[in-house]
């Protein structure tokens, strides 16, 4: 599971991957929904990924301490990131 995969949930529903972050050894996914034409919608979402005999399980974060921390822990990837970037410039 890396950066701009493309993951289908229960629903058959396509999301691609934009930032995967790692807390307390679980994996967690910021995606953005696909349309039937592979362009991307406005349905953001946080998700958990569980790995299991090789097979990831992924669920939709819900609970409001953990989203407002996992929000925290992206900004900071993509202030490092975009920080990183403009130095190397």
């Amino acid at each position: 599971m890396n950066k701009e995969d493309v993951i289908t949930l229960e629903n058959n529903k396509e999301y691609v991957i934009l930032d995967i972050a790692e807390f307390n050894n679980e994996k967690y996914l910021y995606v953005v929904g696909l349309t039937p034409e592979e362009e991307t919608n406005t349905d953001y979402k946080y998700l958990k990924a569980t790995e299991e005999n090789n097979e990831y399980y992924i669920e939709e974060v819900t609970n409001p301490k953990v989203l407002d921390f996992i929000v925290t822990l992206f900004t900071v990837n993509y202030l490092n990131e975009s920080t990183n970037a403009e130095q190397a410039a």
